[in-house]
């Protein structure tokens, strides 16, 4: 039979082992990420200066269409260079100034199969307040907590490696979806 002492030895050495795993995959992750900022420190100027040369030729494209005579636009817009340039009609916004009168309104001056259509009504128990009542109060409710059960824990205490693979594994996603 085991001691209780050798089974502290065994997670004792379990956890040293995970410690000098993660300890390395810090390291490799750091090393990735230093490359990662070079390679952004080194194009990052030209990306800006694109990205500001791309925002003045739109605004000239924007300028052009504003300053041309209405004449020129048989259809609202036209494809040149693979550019949809023109006019379009924008969808507007609705607005009011006291939405339980408009409620009202909707309820009595349109059917109701399509009061139903414009006016939304929601109800749902709030969960973070059930977690405040007694077990007595959530019994009687018919409310039940589930997975409140005793897990085994595994977790480095120093988070920053964890948000550093987060960064890797975005990196790793973006690349796969390219």
């Amino acid at each position: 039979m085991t001691t209780t002492i050798e089974s502290i030895e065994t997670i004792e050495k379990a956890a040293q082992s995970y410690r000098q795993a993660r300890d390395r995959l810090r390291e490799a992750v750091a090393r990735t990420n230093a490359a990662i900022e070079a390679v952004r420190n080194e194009h990052l100027p030209t990306l800006r200066e694109l990205l500001r040369a791309v925002a003045e030729a739109e605004s000239r494209v924007r300028e052009a269409v504003e300053s041309s005579p209405r004449e020129i636009w048989r259809t609202k817009t036209m494809t040149i260079h693979g550019i949809r340039v023109g006019w379009q009609k924008q969808r507007g916004k609705v607005e009011w100034d006291d939405e339980a009168k408009v409620i009202e309104r909707i309820r009595k001056l349109l059917p109701p199969e399509q009061a139903v259509l414009l006016i939304r009504v929601r109800e749902s128990v709030h969960k973070p307040a059930v977690y405040d009542l007694t077990a007595y109060d959530l019994k009687r409710l018919g409310i039940r907590i589930s997975d409140d059960c005793d897990v085994v824990v595994v977790k480095d205490l120093s988070s920053e490696l964890d948000r550093a693979l987060e960064q890797v594994f975005s990196l790793i996603r973006d690349g796969d979806e390219s």
